[in-house]
Parts: structure tokens; sequence; C-alpha cells
């Protein structure tokens, strides 16, 4: 999946996605501390250190803190993070303290110069330490409108994370705003309590929401696959059909067989498919926290589009 999906579907589309099995709610996400990568102006707000200097002495050891001062900082600051995660066995909470909006975040190169990485190209070194933390992998961020999306829309062969934590907002909050609001989400992490509520209260009007990224990913999963099988997307382009599929079952289409056969076997390899972006060909208990039906979803559509 490397395109996001036209954002509009017919009714008849809308009808048929709404009869189609779903993934179960998120649920039993398994967390073991926070990773704050804080990608931030020297000389100007740091959320992130004064959180960490906020946690230390109340929860030692449960929260470290990585300053970036560039694009590849972020990255190595993720990179650090799985292997603290692969090693220690842990599931960090990955804390992004940076501007970000939809297609990524924003912060100061070492030259002072705005610089700019995308979520597409964070994506993958989200999946590994997703992978590294077992399928547990909680993103907070500065601001959510669009993120899950378009982590969805970059998502490979594993997913990035579970879930995206941010202010349902396009743009960030105050720092002070967030500072507080962060304190109260992770005082309530750490009393076992779910602290969206309460850390909503200092972003009024904004709040805090928490989005499930198997929801997203499924959304996005399920608008291709009705976008591949228009009948006018078959006539016109079957060579683009099977390109738009190829993704969901994990494929090249040059090495696929003709397009018919292509459908056939689409149901079984998109259930694999979605097995295998939540690990549980790797973890078997994941199967209960994320597995559907994605077989049967895919026959009802392939069923209603005359393709099987």
């Amino acid at each position: 999946m490397t395109e996001p999906p036209p954002g509009d579907l017919t009714d008849d589309e809308q009808r048929l996605r709404r009869t189609l099995p779903r993934p179960p709610p998120l649920q039993d996400v398994a967390t073991t501390g926070v990773w704050i990568a804080e990608w931030r102006a020297e000389h100007g707000p740091r959320p992130g250190t004064a959180l960490h200097r906020w946690l230390e002495p109340r929860h030692p050891g449960w929260s470290r803190l990585v300053a970036c001062q560039g694009r590849t900082d972020v990255v190595s600051a993720i990179k650090a993070a799985t292997w603290f995660a692969r090693d220690g066995k842990a599931s960090p909470v990955l804390h992004l303290e940076a501007d970000c909006d939809a297609e990524g975040l924003i912060g100061p190169g070492r030259d002072g110069a705005a610089e700019r990485i995308g979520w597409h190209e964070l994506a993958p070194h989200l999946a590994r330490l997703n992978l590294a933390t077992r399928c547990n992998l909680v993103l907070v961020c500065t601001a959510g409108a669009g993120v899950a999306a378009q982590l969805a829309a970059a998502t490979g062969q594993r997913v990035p994370c579970v879930a995206v934590i941010a202010p349902a907002s396009a743009i960030a909050p105050a720092p002070a705003q967030w500072l507080i609001s962060i304190q109260r989400l992770y005082r309530c992490w750490q009393a076992g309590q779910p602290g969206l509520e309460e850390a909503s209260v200092s972003l009024a009007p904004m709040r805090l929401e928490a989005t499930s990224m198997p929801a997203c990913v499924y959304r996005h999963l399920i608008a291709h696959l009705l976008l591949a099988t228009r009948a006018d997307r078959q006539t016109s382009d079957p060579r683009g059909a099977a390109t738009a599929i190829a993704p969901l079952r994990g494929a090249v289409p040059e090495t696929l067989p003709d397009l018919q056969a292509r459908w056939q076997a689409l149901p079984r390899q998109l259930q694999r498919h979605w097995r295998s972006l939540f690990m549980a060909d790797l973890y078997p208990a994941n199967l209960v926290r994320f597995d559907f039906d994605a077989r049967t979803a895919a026959w009802r559509i392939l069923q209603a589009r005359g393709l099987a």
C-alpha cells in the first residue's frame, strides 16, 4: 500500500463496506516506558526535556530522552529505540516531540534551517521498532490530523505502530498546554488508567485522541480493493487493477499469473497478508488481538463485482 486510496466511495460501495467483517477493537497493548525523541530549536521551548525531567524523579528509568539536531538524528533515535526494545525485550512508547502535520515532522537542521521528514520515510523505521515490541508500539506526536491515515498508506509488510496518540488537530498546541497534557497522560498511564479525558482538559477546545492503526489499515486496504475491482478500472486499465491489488497480496505484479487467477487467489492471500502486517506469523497471540476474516471480506467484494 504505497498510495492513499480515493476519499470518495459510491453509495453502493459504502453499503457493501458496512456488511464486511472488521478487525476487533484495539486492546491489550503492553508498554514498558517512554522513548522521547525531541527535535526542537535549542533556544526555544523544549517540552520533551521538561517531560523527561518531570518523569525521572517520579519513575526513575521509565523515560529516556534523545535530542535530535536534524532529520537523520530522528531516524537514529528510532533505530536506537529499536535496539533498546530488541535487546531488553521492552515495549517503549515512542514520543516524537517535534512540530508535525499530516505530511511528517518539521524541525531545525544542524545549520539552523528548517528540515522535514515525511511519514512515508519514517514508516519503515517505525515498522522495525513495532516488530521489536511485538506489535505494541504506541506513537505519541503533537498534531494528529491525518497522521494515522498517512502511516496506513505507507505501510509495507509490517504495520508501523498500533495506535497514534495526538491532539485531534492539524496544528500543534502551545508548548505549555502540551506539556501539561502529556504530564497528565503519562501520570494516568503509570496508574493504569486511560488518561485521554484528563489529558484533554489543558488542550481545550482541542482533544487528545487515540487512533487505532488496525482500523486505519483496514479502511485503507478495503478502499484499495474496492478501487481495483471497479468495472471501469478492469476494462480501461487491467494492468492498473493488477498493480493496485499486488500490495494487498504482498506480491509484485509482474510475477503473478493472469488477472482472473489473481482474483481467485486474492482472499487467501489477503488473509495471510493481514496476519503478516500484525505479526501473527511470528507471535500467534496477535491473532486474538488483531485478526479478522479478511478472506470473507475479499470474497464478498469479489462476488459483488461479479469476479468470484
